[in-house]
């Protein structure tokens, strides 16, 4: 009998396995207090809902697991389940995502819209899990890029001469800044601050979010509106994690993605508006380019957009434009 008890026990225990193993981590650079830290919450209340609690997810802020491009890295190996990044990271094995960092390229977010969630969007999740088995869930938002500098305000192409500006480590983007006549100098996030600190570099170039999230307000003076590249958040999973659920969660869990992307676009791009007051408050002078300003800059970049359409893909690009021209209205 004792025997017989401990057979089934070791049976159960066994059956018991892939549900375990459906517990997942999710981890996200950004502070818990982001859209992204929120939206990661929403993302995972809804999982467990959805399914009744077979799966749970516990979420890491703050680079707890690792820079972006780490976390990519132990997705696709499938030592993190699930992760939340910006798109500029997956270009080095995908390409066809520098369609998200072509300067100049999306006039508003109906624009952005139209591309994440047309085929445009689903073209390049496809590609993702063909070339490196990483699964995309969710297009969220991560908003216009604008330029901050601690020397002078930025009103023209000529105000940019000789900054000293982080970027993205993305030729695409030390291109594109090369182009406005700056010194582009790649680093990684969590190096930024205090390279802004230490004045290794003079400025740099994220959203509205990221710039007050990481305070930039205490190390910069200038704000130039320059809303030059629009990047997303993408919620990523481990193609590990992800086909060991059934079916039926597969589909909850994709479920739940989408809902993700609706909270979190939407509370992310209200935070847009209410942070430019928030960081004027902190002592930010903002100032917005002329029309005729930012034509300037954007022939400056024309050869850029021209050069990396190429290496992106002229269909995909063309295909990308005709979406937009179907919303712009």
């Amino acid at each position: 009998m004792k025997r017989l008890l401990l057979t089934a026990a070791f049976i159960a225990g066994f059956l018991a396995a892939p549900a375990m193993a459906q517990n997942a981590r999710l981890g996200y650079v950004p502070t818990e207090d982001h859209p992204v830290g929120e939206a990661s919450r929403f993302f995972a209340e809804r999982v467990k809902e959805k399914t009744g609690g077979r799966i749970t997810i516990e979420t890491f802020g703050n680079g707890v697991l690792g820079s972006e491009p780490d976390m990519q890295a132990s997705v696709q190996a499938g030592f993190i389940d699930i992760m939340v990044g910006p798109t500029p990271n997956l270009v080095g094995v995908v390409p066809e995502f520098m369609i998200f960092d072509l300067p100049f390229f999306y006039k508003d977010f109906a624009a952005v819209d139209a591309v994440m969630d047309g085929e445009v969007g689903e073209k390049l999740f496809s590609l993702l899990q063909e070339k490196t088995g990483i699964v995309g869930l969710a297009w969220w938002d991560n908003g216009f890029r604008h330029m901050t500098n601690a020397i002078r305000p930025v009103n023209t192409v000529e105000d940019m001469a000789g900054l000293n500006i982080r970027v993205i480590p993305n030729p695409l983007y030390i291109a594109t800044w090369t182009a406005l006549g700056t010194n582009p100098t790649p680093l990684p996030w969590p190096e930024l601050y205090s390279a802004l600190e230490n004045h290794s570099v003079d400025g740099q170039e994220t959203p509205y979010a990221l710039i007050y999230t990481a305070r930039f307000y205490e190390v910069q003076k200038y704000l130039a509106k320059t809303g030059h590249v629009y990047t997303p958040f993408v919620l990523l999973a481990s193609q590990k994690w992800f086909s060991s659920l059934s079916d039926e969660d597969k589909a909850l869990v994709m479920e739940a993605a989408k809902e993700s992307a609706a909270f979190q676009r939407e509370i992310s791009r209200k935070a847009s508006v209410d942070l430019e007051h928030e960081l004027i408050a902190k002592g930010f002078e903002i100032t917005q380019p002329t029309p005729e300003a930012m034509a300037v800059m954007r022939e400056r970049v024309a050869p850029v957009v021209q050069e990396y359409s190429e290496k992106i893909g002229v269909d995909l690009v063309e295909q990308a434009r005709a979406a937009m021209a179907a919303v712009d209205g």
